[in-house]
């Protein structure tokens, strides 16, 4: 009776959600992974005979199951608590805040990215202010008990191998409050410091007069990596009357504004600062009382530090090597005489593959 009882229930569990993922409409896109979804393939004889619908229903069965997130979520619980293992899919929880491990240190990816940025110098940059400065992960932070790539070493390549630029360090203006529980991100809010830090050896203004606005909850990249249920973020983005008046233009000349709040509670929220990834923005200050204009080589961080240095320049270029070849820059960009910056996170640096040559 007792193998009957087992069998059946077995069985009866299958069949329950058998007709659950039938009856469940498919979901484009998972917001806590951050993806678009796997659809059912198209059904037809050339399909069935060249092998794609079995490949490719295995794909949609994953990604449509249902109560999937619950499922994932269960299984990290397990990882964590029941298996007792440190970190899941090299990522680990401390205090709220999610971390991926980045670890060791690449010397040649350094010694690569020194090289690449010096090779931009030399062919456009020379005899021009430049200042390069780097951002640390959030793992940066953490103290010595936990596994993490040796970044004086990597601050030390960087500095010792870059040529006629003036370094900024910003490493004593964040703490790990600065970031954001389930992101690689910081928050915008929090660059009080290290605008000022950057101010100060740049030579512009800036402003601490700002509205704040606030969208929740935010659930980063890192949130759909582990799995696991944390405390949710908040994004606060920043506005006054210069930033409300700059015009911003990116790589295929489409007018933008400086926040694109349609991003938020989509696919990734963190885009709504600057509509996220593109080759190159133009911000112009259709407010401002100078001329300066300043040049940002950079990764996804600044994308929420710009709107902050506005007041200081006439316009600002921001530039993402990650999707755009450094030899093809002059087709769009003519340097003469602005403020150049180097703003790189140190993860990049030790991944400097991702930087186009």
């Amino acid at each position: 009776m007792k193998n009957k009882i087992l069998s059946i229930g077995f069985f009866l569990f299958i069949f329950i959600f058998f007709v659950i993922n039938i009856v469940m409409d498919d979901v484009d896109v998972s917001l806590v992974e951050r993806r678009k979804l796997t659809k059912l393939p198209e059904i037809t004889i050339q399909n069935i005979f060249n092998g794609k619908i079995t490949n490719k229903f295995e794909d949609y069965a994953l990604d449509q199951f249902a109560f999937r997130d619950n499922f994932r979520s269960l299984k990290a619980f397990i990882q964590f608590n029941l298996l007792g293992k440190l970190d899941y899919n090299n990522m680990f929880v401390k205090d709220n805040y999610i971390y991926k491990i980045e670890y060791p240190l690449k010397e040649n990816k350094v010694n690569s990215f020194v090289n690449k940025i010096n090779n931009i110098y030399n062919t456009y940059l020379q005899d021009m202010n430049v200042y390069y400065s780097i951002i640390p992960d959030k793992n940066y932070y953490l103290d010595n008990n936990y596994l993490k790539m040796n970044y004086d070493k990597l601050i030390n390549i960087v500095n010792n191998g870059l040529i006629n630029m003036e370094y900024i360090d910003i490493t004593n203006c964040l703490d790990i409050d600065d970031y954001y529980y389930t992101d690689i991100h910081w928050k915008q809010e929090n660059l009080g410091n290290v605008v000022s830090t950057l101010s100060n050896k740049m030579h512009f203004n800036y402003s601490n007069d700002y509205k704040i606005n606030k969208y929740e909850p935010f659930y980063g990249s890192y949130y759909g990596q582990i799995g696991l249920t944390v405390k949710k973020d908040v994004i606060t983005y920043l506005t006054n009357n210069v930033i409300e008046n700059a015009l911003v233009k990116d790589y295929e000349s489409n007018l933008n504004t400086v926040y694109e709040t349609d991003s938020l509670g989509k696919m990734d929220s963190y885009d709504v600062f600057l509509s996220g990834a593109t080759p190159i923005i133009e911000i112009t200050n259709s407010l401002s009382e100078n001329t300066k204009e300043l040049v940002i080589f950079r990764d996804s961080f600044a994308s929420a530090l710009a709107p902050l240095l506005i007041e200081g320049y006439y316009k600002i270029t921001l530039i993402d090597l990650r999707y755009i070849n450094s030899r093809d820059l002059e087709k769009y960009i003519e340097f003469n005489n602005q403020d150049i910056l180097f703003l790189y996170n140190t993860t990049i640096i030790n991944n400097s593959d991702m930087i186009r040559g």
